[in-house]
């Protein structure tokens, strides 16, 4: 089910990016969004697409500057930038090219923040809803896009501190976008005509009775992570001299 009407909580960007005003920080996402808004509060921010369409598609922004590039090999010198903000892509970047790069990028206390927002099924009308979908598909509404993934970079001995706060949004729905989201699941579209109307009803119904008249909302899941970087465990380790940054080969 969309969450395109959920807007970042500025609360959880905020404590993402340490709450600071001058700060360095590399988005990896292709969308301008919340690099736009990190900039917006005095940072300077670079943002990471995959190829020079997705770099156009991020287009001009006061204080962004888009670049294409992999995290598999950042063009950037050591300890350039104090955050790097993964948001519902963590899961893509595990494997040890990406996190050595990440690790390598940040300066002495700087961090990797990761975020990823998924539904909260923990609500008994959101339940009925997901046993209804899945008598039609096993495999709908799976609310899974990759929070495991956290648990990898905790682990990793290049960020050996971790902090995790949560936070719980809600998306207002109507009764009609309810049951045209239900519709437009692959599954329900190809069902015959009158399974199709038996499960939307059903999608109705448990909208009806959910909202007792009232406005439903639709609850998700906010789960941030702020990961500590240390150096000392690099293969190539970096440390810092008197007067400049020294890389130990």
């Amino acid at each position: 089910m969309s969450s395109s009407g959920l807007r970042f909580p500025t609360q959880a960007l905020s404590w993402l990016t340490g709450d600071r005003t001058d700060s360095r920080v590399l988005t990896l996402s292709n969308s301008a969004g919340l690099p736009r808004r990190i900039a917006a509060a005095g940072n300077r921010v670079w943002c990471l697409g995959t190829g020079p369409a997705a770099v156009r598609r991020l287009g001009p922004a006061l204080g962004v500057e888009p670049l294409a590039a992999t995290t598999a090999a950042l063009p950037f010198d050591a300890c350039r930038f104090d955050v790097v903000l993964a948001h519902q892509m963590l899961h893509l970047l595990t494997e040890k090219p990406h996190v050595s790069e990440m690790a390598r990028v940040l300066r002495p206390g700087g961090w990797v923040a990761a975020s990823y927002l998924v539904r909260d099924d923990s609500v008994p009308w959101v339940r009925r809803l997901i046993s209804l979908m899945r008598s039609v598909d096993p495999g709908a509404m799976s609310a899974d896009l990759g929070v495991g993934s956290i648990r990898t970079l905790v682990d990793h001995k290049y960020f050996p501190r971790c902090e995790q706060r949560d936070f719980r949004l809600w998306v207002p729905v109507t009764r009609d976008a309810l049951v045209g989201m239900a519709a437009e699941l692959p599954a329900v579209a190809e069902l015959a005509d009158r399974d199709r109307r038996r499960v939307l009803l059903g999608v109705g119904a448990i909208y009806d009775g959910a909202s007792a008249g009232g406005e439903l909302r639709l609850p998700y899941h906010l789960t941030c992570l702020r990961a500590y970087v240390d150096h000392a465990e690099m293969t190539t380790p970096i440390r810092l001299g008197e007067d400049a940054l020294v890389i130990r080969l």
